[in-house]
């Protein structure tokens, strides 16, 4: 799996990009969300180049709905600036193949602000002993193009107390990674009420939104290092569950917010 690859895009036509989805994320239903966003976002980061935007500016927030499933094959990305602002620029993005839109996107961009720090949200847990590398065997699947460990406890349709994954994770291509990939990675996991199931379920996202905390452009991992990921659904009733995730850097600092509201049973 080429990363550059998966994500590249191509100009064709005003503010429209052509790019390519193979097997190689292949998810459980049709083609892994994520790497559909991060085509979008490198889409929309290639528009606001070509207008001279700052080069400081950097997304900070995206939501994308998923209004129809896409699969392995050529897909079309359109571009729109909704505005530009001093400081923040808002654009959205829409994915489609075959002429039928499939996702539609909601990015904000913008340099580093002047602000309060603090942060309460849940502290990273510290690496299981005990965590076992993911393996999703032979066959292409998406979940076999980042670098996973999980938690002992983590296991699907296993009944847990819990919808919760706890992994830690790095990127395959090498220890640095962009706001793209994060984007895809933070979409990566199964469905978090897969653990409590304990037989196989429909949990299909229909929005995945997510924060990034820091303006720095690009982030490098030690050898050794590896993100924090923990993603816990909820909330579940009346067919629709809610996930929150947070994914944090080596030395304890938050990177990624991520929610996702999703079909469930």
């Amino acid at each position: 799996m080429d990363w550059n690859e998966a994500i590249a895009v191509r100009p064709d036509g005003d503010r429209r990009f052509a790019a390519h989805v193979d097997e190689q994320w292949t998810s459980l239903q049709g083609v892994h969300g994520g790497v559909v966003a991060a085509l979008a976002l490198t889409a929309t980061e290639r528009v606001l180049a070509d207008e001279g935007v700052d080069p400081a500016t950097t997304l900070r927030a995206a939501t994308f709905g998923y209004v129809s499933g896409n699969v392995v094959g050529d897909l079309a990305v359109d571009v729109e600036i909704v505005r530009r602002g001093r400081k923040l620029v808002t654009t959205h993005a829409r994915t489609s193949q075959d002429g039928k839109t499939t996702t539609v996107a909601r990015f904000h961009h913008s340099p580093p602000w002047e602000a309060m720090d603090f942060s309460d949200a849940p502290p990273p847990p510290p690496r299981h002993e005990g965590a076992v590398r993911l393996d999703w065997g032979d066959t292409p699947a998406h979940l076999n193009n980042v670098e996973t460990y999980l938690h002992p406890d983590t296991s699907v349709f296993a009944g847990t107390e819990r919808a919760e994954w706890i992994a830690w994770s790095r990127p395959l291509h090498g220890g640095t990674f962009d706001a793209a990939w994060l984007t895809m990675f933070a979409d990566y996991f199964p469905p978090a009420v897969f653990t409590k199931a304990t037989e196989p379920q429909r949990a299909v996202t229909i929005e995945y939104a997510i924060q990034i905390h820091d303006a720095a452009r690009t982030w490098t991992l030690a050898d050794d290092e590896l993100l924090s990921a923990r993603m816990h659904a909820f909330h579940s009733h009346d067919g629709f569950a809610v996930e929150d995730g947070w994914i944090h850097l080596p030395d304890g600092t938050l990177l990624a917010t991520t929610r996702q509201t999703r079909l469930a049973g």
